[in-house]
C-alpha cells in the first residue's frame, strides 16, 4: 500500500496520545503533558490530511466498478477482489485509519454502499449483493 508508513505513523501517534492521556491521570504536570498532546496532535492531523488528501478520486474510481456489480451475487472470490481494488485506489489498508477494521464491510460502509450480506449454510462465507449507494456530493 502506497500509504502504509503514514498509517503506521498515525496508529503510533494515536497509541502515544492515548497513553499521555492516561498518564495525566497519575502524574502532576498535566499542563506539560497537554501541551505534548497537542503537540502530536497536530503532528497527527498533517499525517491524516495526506493520508485522506486522494479520496475523492480514489472514490469515484471505487465508484465506477462497484456500479458494475450491483445487484450481482458476489462470492468469496469476488469480494476479495473487490477489497484488493478498494484498498489498492485508497492506497491504504483500513477506511478509517484510527481503527482496527479494515475488511469488506467496513470500506463498504465508508464508501457509502447500500448491502446486503445472506449467509450461506454450506459455507462460512456470506454472499454479498450490492444494492445501491449513496453518492458523495463532490465539489
Amino acid at each position: 500500500m502506497i500509504e502504509e508508513n503514514l498509517e503506521k505513523k498515525i496508529n503510533k501517534l494515536d497509541g502515544d496520545i492515548a497513553a499521555l492521556r492516561r498518564a495525566k491521570y497519575y502524574l502532576s504536570n498535566k499542563e506539560e503533558i497537554n501541551e505534548i498532546i497537542d503537540e502530536l496532535n497536530k503532528e497527527r492531523q498533517i499525517y491524516s490530511d495526506e493520508i485522506y488528501l486522494e479520496d475523492g478520486r480514489a472514490y469515484r474510481e471505487c465508484l465506477e466498478v462497484i456500479q458494475e456489480l450491483v445487484n450481482k451475487e458476489l462470492g468469496k472470490n469476488e469480494q476479495i477482489e473487490l477489497l484488493e481494488v478498494i484498498k489498492e485506489h485508497h492506497g491504504r489498508k483500513c477506511p478509517n485509519v484510527s481503527k482496527n477494521s479494515y475488511g469488506l464491510n467496513a470500506w463498504l460502509k465508508y464508501l457509502d454502499i447500500e448491502c446486503q450480506w445472506i449467509d450461506n449454510e454450506n459455507s462460512e462465507w456470506s454472499t454479498l449483493i450490492i444494492t445501491g449507494f449513496i453518492p458523495r456530493i463532490q465539489n
